[in-house]
């Protein structure tokens, strides 16, 4: 009778732990089969899982770790266990050595494979990470066919997760699609990546077969409402003067795919905010305004100021120090903004640092007249008089969870991207003379100054051997499916351009150089390799933001825009 009544105890166990994982029950029942029977593992996994669930971790993972010590054949489940904990604590080294664990007892089910490479890309390990995320669908394909659509459908999450940019989720989720065309939240990711890629006539057939569907869903309307004005925009473009180009350098499409990506992994601003709330120090709290009660169709932008001041109305002048950061900058109030937006407005001429033409909304400020603004793509930039725009965060929402997690609260957003690691028995790489930079920069640097006859020259157009020739700076550039332009003048190389977009091996110019980190990091590391600031200018017209570096009696030039890195330019300096 004991024995049926410990298995009634644990059937039901799992039974409320699979309905209602947060129960107290589950708990109640689980200790109950330990009373009787100490060693049973099922029952140390059930209140496991259910610690897990209810947030009490650190005894979730005293009972994993105590089943898993047992060897026996819960090993699996109780490392797969410690595998989701540590990833959701963000322990990004213990959750990899979990997976690999998991792996060597089980190496054939496609979904630990899947999630070794969702653990690698939100551990920095981007590439490596998507890359098994195919891997393990690859994996499904052939040994679970049955399961292909949930493995399609995972990997799309997956790079979601990971911030994988629209072009790369896009493509995994055309075929998640394709597999099951009913995953509704998959397709309506899928339109507004379209639109991050001015895929316009896709975006609206694909909204348009989504609301057959689901005819009430309000983010497909707004997606098809958005694709059809675009195409609007682009076949007015001659008579009013707008190019794509135009509306490319405004973000606005790439910013509505990373608001509503972000609202789907709970890391968008608003989210941020809340988190905050959380942790904010009592100093702090104290210098922050009640929120603006906004009236019915006042709007102070679109970018962040909207959210931010109706969290808080502003900072009491003189306390951004309070933040903690270097420099002390505040929270602006509505009226603050909307004040400066007038003057602005009423004088563009003796206001040239805030263009008429750009996107850009001031934030917070210094009182000593410099700004935190975001701009296009959402970036947000520390604005000085006459200087040009310097990248702070990638975002207003990153800014505040930066701010989170200084004050003790939870990150939830995927780790930075790691640098790509050169291979291990990488031969040893010449450098550009004087200095310590490596990679195909040397080969740029020694043909410079070159004639086109030289062996140099021969070495550089076999390392670039579709790159585009021009004999004047002035001549436009010639089409390039590499990405890559040689200027010749009278008969010398006198520039190479590598478009870091566009240039299969942009990443080997200079070797150990991550072309996906921010200014400040990548600064750093050209000085640190013996280049020495020259100066730097922004284009106001594009945004665009140059960086000069002397670089052994050359030219290094380093070009931004939007906080990314977008070409490295080597160029002879007579």
């Amino acid at each position: 009778m004991r024995d049926a009544a410990v298995e009634r105890d644990l059937d039901l166990a799992w039974e409320l732990l699979g309905a209602q994982p947060t129960h107290p029950k589950v708990a109640e029942l689980a200790v109950r089969v330990l009373a009787a029977e100490p060693e049973r593992n099922s029952a140390l996994m059930a209140l496991g899982n259910h610690r897990h669930a209810r947030g009490e971790l650190d005894e979730a993972r005293r009972l994993f770790l105590q089943v898993a010590g047992r060897r026996d054949n819960w090993f699996t489940m109780a490392a797969r266990s410690l595998r989701l904990l540590e990833q959701a604590e963000k322990n990004h080294d213990e959750a990899l050595r979990w997976a690999r664990v998991v792996l060597g007892e089980d190496h054939e089910d496609w979904h630990d494979w899947m999630e070794l490479g969702d653990i690698q890309a939100r551990s920095g390990e981007y590439e490596a990470g998507w890359r098994q995320l195919d891997e393990a669908v690859a994996l499904c394909s052939r040994t679970a066919p049955d399961d292909l659509p949930k493995a399609l459908e995972k990997r799309a999450e997956y790079l979601l997760a990971s911030l994988a940019p629209p072009e790369r989720f896009a493509a995994a989720a055309e075929e998640a699609i394709r597999a099951d065309a009913a995953n509704s939240w998959v397709g309506v990711l899928l339109g507004w990546a379209y639109l991050a890629q001015y895929r316009f006539d896709d975006a609206e057939q694909l909204g348009l077969r989504l609301l057959r569907e689901n005819p009430t869903e309000d983010l497909l309307h707004s997606l098809v409402d958005t694709a059809r004005t675009m195409q609007e925009i682009l076949k007015k473009a001659s008579d009013d003067d707008i190019t794509l180009d135009d509306l490319r350098r405004t973000g606005a499409l790439e910013l509505a795919w990373q608001q509503l990506r972000d609202q789907k992994l709970g890391i968008d601003l608003t989210s941020a905010l809340a988190a905050l709330d959380d942790v904010l120090p009592d100093d702090l709290r104290a210098t922050l305004r009640p929120g603006a009660e906004l009236g019915e169709g006042e709007k102070v932008g679109s970018l962040a100021a909207q959210d931010l001041v109706t969290w808080h109305d502003g900072q009491e002048p003189g306390t951004g120090a309070l933040w903690g950061l270097a420099e002390p900058f505040r929270l602006m109030s509505a009226a603050e903004i909307l004040a400066m937006d007038a003057e602005i407005e009423a004088d563009q001429e003796a206001h040239p640092d805030w263009p008429e033409n750009e996107v850009w909304e001031q934030v917070m400020t210094d009182d000593a007249g410099a700004y935190l603004v975001a701009v296009a793509f959402g970036a947000l930039v520390k604005r000085r008089p006459g200087q040009p725009d310097e990248p702070v965060a990638a975002s207003m929402a990153d800014w505040i969870w930066d701010r989170v997690a200084a004050f003790g609260g939870r990150d939830p957003r995927p780790a930075p991207r790691k640098p790509e690691q050169p291979p291990a028995d990488l031969p040893d790489l010449p450098a550009v003379p004087g200095t310590s930079l490596t990679g195909d920069i040397a080969t740029m640097y020694a043909a410079l100054g070159v004639p086109e006859d030289a062996a140099a020259y021969a070495e550089l157009r076999a390392l670039f051997p579709v790159s585009s020739v021009r004999r004047s700076e002035l001549e436009p550039d010639l089409p390039s499916t590499e990405g890559v332009y040689l200027v010749v003048l009278d008969g010398l190389v006198k520039k190479v351009t590598v478009e870091v977009a566009h240039c299969r091996s942009a990443d080997r110019v200079i070797v150990g150089l991550d072309l996906h980190d921010h200014r400040g990091s990548v600064d750093a590391y050209v000085r640190a390799n013996g280049a020495v600031p020259h100066n730097n200018w922004v284009n106001r017209a594009t945004g665009e933001v140059t960086a000069n570096y002397d670089l052994a009696n050359h030219r290094l030039g380093l070009h931004w825009n939007h906080g990314k890195l977008t070409r490295i330019s080597l160029s002879a300096t007579d």
